[in-house]
């Protein structure tokens, strides 16, 4: 799924350079274990858009996943090519998109992260900007330099604020059978406030992620907005 590699791409991976930070960021750690007592995974709506070489649209569509429900259900088509999916589209493609289980267990940030060694970028009195690494032995899956991660936490609350990522080359994914040749996400999570009814944690509307992409040298696009963290279907319950 495409939209996992770009999260990955957001929420573990970042370049590691030399910064102004000395000691382990303990803000950063405690931000990322509070986001981890949350709930463990993300719905979205999903745009899927297949270009020309002239980057006029060839096909669109526009598709929902919830993976809170179970599997046969988390895939759910809404239009194509701009007009409301039919029955029949919907059954063809929801039965095929939604035929096979999920293949991954869904881990907090902290099991890929090397958060011991981020690097403070800047801090005013109410934020603090960190670059972070992954682990040594994540690191082989994709090709890290070449993605810029920027996470921000609210001093405050201690909570995560906002996380952000651009593409500084294409990277090659999928086996090298795709290149991703832009990617702008940008994150924005609700901070614990006294009389907001918003919890923590939750994504704020207006967040959203976009990827340009050349699969099998077709160019594509996909932009993911209306985000929802939710419990994976299967999941202990965890406290919202």
């Amino acid at each position: 799924m495409i939209f996992r590699v770009c999260w990955f791409s957001l929420v573990l991976c970042s370049p590691f350079a030399p910064g102004l930070c000395a000691a382990p960021p303990r803000l950063l750690v405690q931000a990322f274990e509070q986001w981890s007592t949350g709930r463990d995974d993300l719905s979205f709506t999903q745009q899927t858009r297949v270009l020309h070489d002239d980057g006029k649209v060839k096909e669109e569509r526009i598709e929902r996943y919830n993976p809170s429900v179970p599997d046969g259900q988390r895939w759910q088509l809404i239009s194509v090519d701009g007009r409301p999916a039919t029955a029949e589209q919907r059954l063809k493609w929801e039965t095929k998109k939604n035929g096979k289980s999920r293949k991954h267990t869904v881990k907090p940030p902290g099991d890929y992260l090397d958060l011991e060694h981020a690097t403070l970028l800047d801090e005013t009195p109410a934020e603090a900007r960190f670059e972070v690494s992954l682990r040594p032995e994540v690191a082989r899956l994709l090709a890290v330099e070449k993605i810029a991660v920027v996470i921000t936490v609210d001093k405050e609350s201690g909570s995560l604020a906002r996380m952000a990522a651009t593409l500084r080359q294409p990277i090659g994914v999928l086996l090298g059978l795709a290149r991703i040749t832009d990617l702008d996400l940008d994150v924005r999570l609700e901070v614990p406030e006294e009389d907001s009814a918003q919890p923590a944690g939750e994504v704020q509307t207006g967040s959203t992620a976009r990827v340009a992409i050349s699969k099998l040298g077709s160019p594509m696009d996909y932009h993911w907005s209306d985000f929802k963290r939710v419990t994976s279907f299967g999941s202990p319950k965890k406290p919202n």
